[in-house]
Parts: structure tokens; C-alpha cells; sequence
């Protein structure tokens, strides 16, 4: 499906594995940055995949969406899910060929974490490549399964020397994994319009989202016990392995799939509860942060240690509105002179 019309002078390509109306958190801050270049004069467009990762009912976005076909996995199938990978990138490897043209810009999310080396495709046509990297694969395969040391440092070496070809890596925090002089921390931002603010509900806690690999469980739950005591209700709304594993006494809800659903929830619960794991330092950096951040609620964070805990701090202390513009100039920094 295209939408839009057609396209005129130097294009930002936005390249992610899933878009609207799908809710994956690459595909709304894939949306989000695509709509800020639009609103700053620059002509861009979205590439995604077919697949879905969470469903929702939202508006489109402003900006023209091409949407790919590939094969179709299953989520919930590990040798399913890396083959659907391979499939979209070797789709996008197609666009790429067709549709890149000299001076445009080419943003890949690491979303599928197998698209580091389409830097060839990018360069062979003159664009600049710039990798959105929102996962750093070689930590975050260790919570599927934690392999050797030295196996580590081979992926790791692999994925870096890929990573040293783009024009720039963008990571979404300073914890993750790699460290080449072309990386810039840009930090992600509160993906939806939360509105003025809203009185909560006394002694409730949220945790909305995914519930997965990188959150770790028993820490979250001691803190939800300890809410408990102190007379929180305390209830999760997510998807993901995690999902299977709440104790009785947790409330389980439904995903919300509606913007206001969501928005309407944030504002209800008194306390919001962010996850990650103290052994994976280096791999993610929770997107649902900057929401939960957003309200100005009391959160309650676990499983934060190391980088990830020196990474939490300073995201507290960034000003999220400022992020955007921090793209806007590396994409401005990044077009022909003439096309900016």
C-alpha cells in the first residue's frame, strides 16, 4: 500500500519492520520522527514490512507509507520470528536497489536486528545510511540464550565492524552496546499526546507494554509486593512471556489498543512501574519510560544496574522535547544544502 502522492527532489527514507496501524514501539517513533521532517519542509517516507507485532486503532500517519510484502512468522516462534527477519530485509535490500536515489537519507531501525549491513545497498547509490539502533542484539540474544564469552565477542566484533560502516549510529541510550566514533545518542521521547493532566486513582499501580526477555521478573515482583503491602492495587497491561508468569494477586488487563484507552489509563494509575535486568546492561533502554516519565507520576523502576542504571539517570535529566530537534539536525546536517 502507498500513500501519498508522488515524490520530488531528495527523499529521508525511514526503513522499520512494522508501521500503522501496528503500536511496536519503533513503529510509532518511526511515525513520529517521519512527521516532525515532513512539518520541517523535508520530503519524507515510511517503509515497512506486512507482519504485526501489537495491534491497535489509531490514525495514520501524515507521512506517505510504502508497505512491503514478505513472509509472515509467528511471534511466539523464535526460528519462525528470524526467518520473517531475513525476509523483510531482503525485501528492503529490493527497495533499497529500486527507490534510493544520490543525496537522499536511508534510517534503518534495528528493527529487524538484521538489516546492519544494508549500509551497501544505501552507499552503492550515493544516499547517506544512518542506523537507528533501538536493541543491541549481541547483549540482547543472551536473554534467549546466555552463549559463551568468546562466542559473545565474535557476534559482537561481527555486529560492530557492520556498524562502523553507516554514516552514523543513532543509539536510543549510552548503555547500549556499541561504541564507534560515528555513534550519537539520541534518546527516544513520550510516543503518544498524553493531554493535561489528570487526577489518579490513590493506590494504583501500572505496568503497560511488553513483559518479556529483558525484564526481569523476580525484582519486578518484589517491588510489586512491596506496593502491595503499602495498599496498591497493582495491575499489568502487556503482552509477552512475563505475561505468564504474574502471581495471583496481580490484576491482569486487557492491552489497551485505542490512544485514549491508553492515555486514559496513564493518568489513572498513581504509581507506574518500568522493568529491566541487571544482566543485560547493555541491550535495551525501556521505550515505555519516556510515557510513564511523561505524566510526572512517581515510577518505580527495577532491574536497572550498571550502564543501564547510569542510563536511567540521565534520561530523568534530559529535556524529551529536545530529541526530535536533535534529529532534525543530524537529518538537515545529512541532505544536499539546496534540498534543506
Amino acid at each position: 500500500m502507498t500513500c501519498g502522492g508522488p515524490f520530488s527532489g531528495p527523499t529521508v527514507h525511514l526503513l522499520t519492520q512494522f508501521a500503522w496501524p501496528d503500536s511496536a514501539p519503533t513503529a510509532l517513533l518511526a511515525e513520529l520522527l517521519a512527521d516532525r521532517l515532513q512539518a520541517e519542509g523535508m520530503t519524507a517516507r515510511l517503509v515497512a514490512g506486512a507482519g504485526a507485532y501489537r495491534e491497535s486503532t489509531r490514525p495514520p500517519p501524515a507521512t506517505p507509507l510504502r508497505r512491503l510484502n514478505h513472509w509472515r512468522g509467528n511471534r511466539r516462534r523464535l526460528g519462525s520470528t528470524a526467518r520473517e527477519y531475513f525476509s523483510v530485509t531482503q525485501t528492503f535490500r529490493r527497495y533499497l536497489r529500486a527507490e534510493a536515489r544520490l543525496g537522499d537519507v536511508v534510517i534503518v531501525t534495528s528493527a529487524p536486528p538484521t538489516t546492519t549491513g544494508l549500509w551497501r545497498e544505501i552507499r552503492a547509490v550515493g544516499a547517506r545510511p544512518v542506523y537507528w539502533l533501538q536493541d543491541y542484539y549481541p547483549e540482547l540474544l543472551r536473554t534467549i540464550w546466555d552463549y559463551p564469552r568468546w562466542l559473545r565477542r565474535l557476534v559482537a566484533a561481527r555486529w560492530d565492524r557492520s556498524l562502523a560502516c553507516w554514516e552514523r549510529v543513532v543509539k536510543i541510550g549510552a548503555n547500549l552496546g556499541y561504541d564507534g566514533p560515528n555513534a550519537a545518542v539520541i534518546r527516544n521521547w513520550p510516543t503518544h499526546d498524553l493531554g493535561p493532566e489528570r487526577a489518579f486513582i490513590p493506590k494504583t499501580a501500572l505496568y503497560s507494554g511488553n513483559l518479556g526477555w529483558c525484564h526481569h521478573l523476580p525484582s519486578l515482583f518484589e517491588a510489586c509486593e512491596g506496593l502491595r503491602r503499602d495498599g496498591f492495587a497493582v495491575t499489568f497491561r502487556g503482552d509477552g512471556r512475563g505475561m505468564d508468569h504474574l502471581p495471583g494477586w496481580i490484576q491482569r488487563g486487557e492491552l489497551l489498543r485505542t490512544d485514549a484507552a491508553l492515555v486514559e489509563a496513564y493518568w489513572q494509575a498513581e504509581v507506574h512501574l518500568v522493568a529491566a535486568h541487571p544482566e543485560f546492561r547493555r541491550a535495551v533502554f525501556p521505550s515505555k519510560f519516556w510515557n510513564s516519565r511523561a505524566t510526572g507520576r512517581r515510577l518505580v523502576c527495577t532491574g536497572f544496574a550498571g550502564e543501564c542504571a547510569a542510563e536511567l539517570a540521565a534520561a530523568q535529566a534530559t529535556d524529551p522535547a529536545t530529541h526530535l530537534d536533535r534529529w532534525v539536525e543530524l537529518v538537515v546536517s545529512l541532505l544536499p544544502a539546496k534540498a534543506t
